[in-house]
């Protein structure tokens, strides 16, 4: 599925304004897409595909869904969020982009008394990422990072490639093996 060959500019795949690069984990490389989640990929030789949508377009979930045709599979598209202890600990939680993060739960797990999204002002200098473009990959700082376990569902999730406008898709092992995320039920019910 994913050993494709080298990545050069034009698409594969156009069906109804998808456009769908081919990429390998090896060879190739586009410099238009390259962000900080894909060297990391790269460096780690994790396997990937890529999805764009305009920059200009959709953001919220369900737009990008639908841009996307996920039907039934909404569930593929995960959200990278980034929390504070209040204490100086930071901490990040991938969960399917519709669901709610349960902070009393995502902070029980990772052992403090309360969360809170990151101040935007510490945001990018601490991802390296914009707001709504955040990967879990590839971050300034690797921290501790906790996936909901539904992703585990699934062969292949979606995140951020670590711009607006671009998708990854990864085996959620590969949150694992390269992060070191644990899976646990942090979605709010």
């Amino acid at each position: 599925m994913f050993d494709w060959f080298p990545l050069d500019s034009s698409p594969i795949f156009d069906y109804n304004g998808i456009v769908k690069y081919r990429t390998t984990r090896v060879e190739g490389r586009n410099l238009r897409m390259e962000t900080a989640a894909i060297a990391f990929l790269k460096q780690n030789n994790i396997s990937y595909s890529t999805m764009e949508y305009p920059e200009n377009g959709p953001i919220a979930a369900k737009d990008v869904a639908a841009y996307f045709h996920f039907g039934d599979e909404t569930d593929r598209l995960f959200k990278t969020l980034v929390t504070s202890d209040r204490k100086g600990g930071y901490y990040v939680f991938c969960l399917p982009a519709e669901k709610k993060l349960d902070l009393k739960r995502a902070a029980s797990l990772v052992g403090v008394k309360n969360l809170q999204m990151v101040e935007p002002d510490i945001f990018q200098s601490l991802t390296g990422y914009t707001h709504g473009g955040c990967s879990p990959f590839g971050m300034k700082t690797q921290l501790p990072t906790i996936v909901e376990r539904s992703a585990l569902n699934w062969e292949t999730i979606y995140l951020s490639g670590g711009k607006i406008g671009l998708l990854l898709e990864v085996s959620p092992n590969a949150l694992l093996h390269t992060l070191g995320a644990t899976f646990e039920s942090i979605a709010k019910a």
